[in-house]
């Protein structure tokens, strides 16, 4: 299993912050996704049930990504989601929000993959921890860049 949690400071307000994990500014933090369509309940609660799409290298694939973690309070935002990645891993994240200041926001992400199977357990074993810091420090600074650039 790899787990990785990481934080910075972000000087934009919570509100702004928060709005690029809505529905709508998906593309914005993961260009990668085509689609991102809701299949079950409301986007902003718990149980809601997306059907997102994305190329890896020249193949379109589609997971179910589940939100199991929902929190929109003035001083605290929380989302969390999981999805099933194939027959081979079992993705999390947590995306955290703390209001540190009008424009001042504490952003918090944190995550795991675990492997299913021994393939996947292998794959993740075989995989570079460089470039696993590397990819979660690329997602940090872009939420950081369109929460200013708002």
């Amino acid at each position: 299993m790899v787990k990785w949690k990481e934080e910075m400071t972000i000087d934009a307000s919570i509100e702004n912050v928060w709005s690029l994990f809505q529905d709508e500014n998906i593309q914005k933090l993961m260009p990668k996704v085509e689609e991102h369509i809701l299949l079950e309940n409301s986007p902003d609660q718990l149980g809601a049930k997306h059907a997102q799409s994305y190329h890896e290298g020249n193949q379109l694939q589609t997971y179910i990504v589940e939100t199991v973690g929902y929190e929109d309070l003035p001083e605290k935002k929380l989302k969390q989601t999981q999805f099933d990645m194939g027959q081979s891993f079992q993705v999390f994240y947590s995306f955290t929000l703390l209001k540190e200041g009008e424009n001042k926001t504490r952003f918090i992400y944190e995550g795991t993959n675990k492997g299913k199977g021994l393939m996947g357990k292998a794959m993740l074993l075989s995989g570079s921890k460089k470039t696993r810091q590397q990819t979660v420090t690329a997602f940090m600074e872009r939420v950081r860049d369109e929460a200013l650039k708002l």
